[in-house]
């Protein structure tokens, strides 16, 4: 598998929403590119789809990457992108939508520019421009962002407690807006910080890993790793990078 991606490190006034903008070209047709859950929505630029808004994963999702066709686009930080795409997260969850069916005559205009663009950076450049105007955080912003900076160890009851209401509700507005409970992004973050561990760990034990990033047990982290990317944690140790 032959890809070369890059990031591009947001301008600060984005950087509080913005993890990064990104781009990758593949130097072969690649069908079955894996792409695995980290609690980010992305808007992503295709030669062949143009731009589409990608929702928060709930599971890996497979994607077809065309020889000399370079995608890019931004990858907004767990949570933060309701105040840019401005979609309800029960519309976007493991799903992919045209942008213009979220931005409308916006995203057409952008699509179009795009399309006439040199070059990457041109690329990166032109959807840097489009996102101004943030909302200010909520409640659901700033809880995501708390569970982020916890690696996603900490209990529903306690976020609840934080934000000064009900677990019911908070579980209410995770669902409008981010189209997952508090409980299954706290698990997707869980498992996105189990993601470099595996790296420095020792192949076949993951215990270590395991207690280090939350979960009960090494049995509990098999089935939980399993579920959201589709791999054991040795088979994914394995893949080429």
């Amino acid at each position: 598998m032959s890809a070369r991606y890059r990031e591009h490190a947001a301008p600060e006034r984005l950087r509080p929403y913005v993890e990064c903008f990104w781009s990758i070209a593949p130097g072969e047709t690649i069908p079955d590119y894996p792409v695995l859950p980290d609690g980010c929505v992305d808007i992503v630029y295709s030669p062949s789809t143009g731009p589409q808004v990608v929702g928060t994963m709930t599971r890996v999702q497979r994607f077809t990457l065309e020889a000399g066709q370079i995608q890019m686009g931004v990858r907004f930080r767990p949570g933060m992108a309701p105040g840019f795409v401005r979609a309800p997260g029960s519309e976007t969850t493991d799903r992919l939508l045209p942008l213009d069916d979220v931005w409308g005559a916006k995203g057409r205009q952008l699509a179009a520019r795009i399309g006439e663009a040199k070059s990457e950076e041109q690329c990166i450049a032109l959807l840097e421009a489009q996102l101004v105007d943030a909302s200010e955080p909520g409640i659901v912003q700033k809880m995501s962002a708390y569970i982020v900076r916890r690696s996603g160890q900490i209990r529903v009851d306690d976020l609840a407690f934080d934000a000064a209401m009900s677990a019911r509700h908070l579980r209410r507005l995770f669902l409008e807006q981010m189209g997952l409970t508090p409980k299954h992004f706290c698990r997707v973050i869980r498992f996105r910080h189990s993601l470099p561990r595996l790296r420095s760990s020792v192949r076949g034990d993951w215990t270590k890993v395991a207690l280090d990033c939350g979960y009960y047990d090494q049995a509990h982290f098999i089935n939980e790793f399993r579920e959201f990317s589709g791999y054991t944690p040795g088979e994914f140790a394995a893949l080429p990078r």
